[in-house]
């Protein structure tokens, strides 16, 4: 009985675990990937920063390539496509951007992680964080009516 009693305890939690869970990892950064690159600026060839203040995982493009939208400042965000493969890209803790005096340059230019792993930056596209955290705003559902 108390096996049985367990089961059904254990059975409970899990479904309501995967209730609050209603998306997959992919899902979600495709998700995300598509509400970068809305609000993404055609691709340039260089962008200047003096530090990553964080990055994002944001899964891979249409044309297969890794993507990370990356921010180097207060609403500065640039979305980098990466050449494939960048093996556990997502799971990097911290990542490092080679450049020169710093300028990043596309298809010359890395982003590092992971110990001595590395993928070279393809593109590079300057975002409107302003308009994507508009864009996440309004799609919430509103509080408190119907």
């Amino acid at each position: 009985m108390k096996a049985a009693c367990r089961f059904a305890i254990a059975t409970l939690v899990a479904g309501v675990s995967l209730a609050a869970f209603p998306q997959s990892p992919k899902q979600r950064d495709a998700e995300n990937l598509a509400r970068f690159q809305r609000y993404a600026s055609p691709p340039q060839e260089s962008m200047h920063y003096f530090r990553i203040d964080k990055f994002q995982y944001l899964g891979r493009n249409a044309q297969g390539e890794d993507a990370i939208a990356l921010w180097t400042g207060v609403n500065r965000v640039y979305l980098l496509a990466l050449e494939s493969p960048c093996i556990n890209l997502e799971y990097a803790n911290a990542i490092a951007l080679t450049s020169t005096s710093g300028n990043v340059n596309a298809r010359m230019d890395y982003v590092k992680y992971d110990h001595g792993r590395q993928c070279r930056i393809e593109t590079i596209q300057n975002v409107d964080y302003k308009a994507v955290r508009a864009g996440m705003k309004s799609a919430q559902p509103a509080e408190g009516g119907t």
